[in-house]
């Protein structure tokens, strides 16, 4: 038997994760919406990691190559000696290569997120109408008896519970 899904609204983390584990063990489909990824929602769902992540290392890598390259061939195209110091100086370059690797490991990250959202192709999983502040966590339930999910979603102290059609 299919109802309608139920939102039920959480303040605290804790609290949204036991409705969640509540709710899964029992088969239902179960969503969060967060404005932040609280590790024990997140937990509680069960969800795989993001593989967006991933994108940023080779980026940083590639930033510390380019920035090893850019201070080292820059220096040694302009071999100004200066006091008798050698031409390569390694700790000056740490710099620009840090900022490199950080500039670039975040563009790789950037265009992971981009292709993700792109390539994706997701439906939206929560009402239109719900948004979730600095403090809100809906937790959308669906797939089995509503009377159980809201019983469920109040036991686990949530601050509303409302029917979404």
């Amino acid at each position: 038997m299919r109802s309608e899904p139920v939102l039920g609204l959480f303040v605290e983390p804790d609290r949204a994760a036991r409705a969640i584990r509540a709710l899964r063990a029992l088969g239902y489909d179960v969503r969060a919406g967060m404005p932040a990824p609280y590790p024990e929602v997140v937990a509680a769902l069960g969800q795989p990691r993001s593989p967006v992540g991933y994108l940023a290392l080779p980026g940083a890598a590639f930033g510390i190559a380019c920035g090893v390259a850019l201070t080292t061939l820059t220096s040694l195209a302009w071999g100004l000696v200066t006091g008798g110091k050698p031409i390569l100086s390694w700790p000056p370059f740490l710099v620009i290569t840090f900022e490199l690797m950080v500039l670039l490991g975040a563009l790789g990250n950037l265009a992971a997120v981009a292709l993700g959202t792109w390539h994706g192709g997701r439906q939206r999983c929560f009402p239109g109408e719900a948004a979730f502040n600095g403090r809100t966590i809906g937790v959308l339930v669906a797939g089995g008896a509503r009377e159980a999910a809201t019983r469920i979603l109040h036991e686990a102290g949530a601050e509303g519970v409302r029917d979404v059609s």
